[in-house]
């Protein structure tokens, strides 16, 4: 039989049932129902008794769903976030100013989360998650669009674009099948080159496009958690769920984002 790290002879609980008592014995749920119970006998109320029960059997169950308080009851602490790339590395400047942006919000946030009661905190669970979720993407697309802008510096469009119309007229001119062949070759390959080019930019102002956008949504999160801290439980209730839902969303619509620029993750060039 398996011992605590003590060596008392007692089996330590299971993970499952450590989760289960800490939420089962937590002072806030049974609290709720030992007051609905004592005002049930007060006034002779089964139906009090009941909603009381009720209403701590939903609080267990969303203990028991929540990931944050999973985590507190088994001492685990939450997974490192990723670390965001250093904005003075980045050579984009689009792409560092947005990062300026989303490590300023990550300041900010956490100086508010550190004031902010347990209470609000519970509710808070989902969002956090993805907000980690939307700074490693945020990372990862600043990182690209870096390495993208630094490929970009070392092409000419308008020198290429000159060039296909040389070749263009190159073949024009040309009097032998075979001359005019190669030459119409050698433009077609540098219209493809040229389109390259011009798909590698556009990726470019979508990433940074992308990550403005994330420094904004980030840089809105602290006001809306100071303001969930004048609010009921009802309506703390449904503003957190409106912020983990927003997150989530744009986190699916990155996760789609990043799936398009897959094919741009190594340019080769004719």
């Amino acid at each position: 039989m398996p011992t605590d790290s003590k060596g008392s002879g007692q089996a330590r609980p299971s993970p499952a049932r450590r989760v289960v008592q800490r939420s089962v014995l937590g002072p806030m749920n049974l609290g709720v129902i030992v007051s609905a119970v004592v005002g049930a006998l007060a006034i002779h109320s089964w139906p009090l008794a009941l909603v009381g029960v009720v209403a701590y059997g939903a609080l267990v169950a969303w203990d028991l769903t929540s990931p944050s308080f999973v985590r507190k009851a088994l001492d685990v602490a939450p997974a490192p976030r990723a670390a965001l790339p250093s904005p003075g590395r980045m050579r984009h400047p689009a792409a560092r100013r947005a990062l300026e942006g989303i490590v300023e919000a990550r300041a900010e946030l956490a100086r508010v989360l550190a004031e902010t009661p347990d209470e609000v905190m519970g509710y808070l669970g989902g969002a956090l998650d993805s907000i980690a979720d939307l700074e490693e993407r945020a990372g990862r697309l600043a990182v690209r669009a870096d390495s993208l802008a630094e490929y970009l510096a070392t092409v000419d469009p308008a020198q290429m674009k000159a060039e296909v119309s040389r070749l263009a007229g190159l073949a024009a001119r040309a009097t032998d099948p075979e001359a005019r062949r190669e030459y119409e070759g050698a433009r077609a390959a540098r219209e493809e080159h040229l389109r390259a080019v011009s798909d590698v930019s556009a990726a470019g102002d979508r990433i940074n496009a992308r990550l403005e956008a994330i420094a904004a949504a980030l840089e809105a999160l602290p006001a809306k958690v100071v303001r969930m801290k004048a609010l009921d439980a009802q309506a703390m209730d449904h503003l957190s769920g409106d912020i983990a839902g927003e997150l989530s969303t744009f986190n699916n619509e990155i996760r789609g984002f990043e799936e398009t620029l897959r094919s741009l993750e190594e340019v080769r060039v004719a």
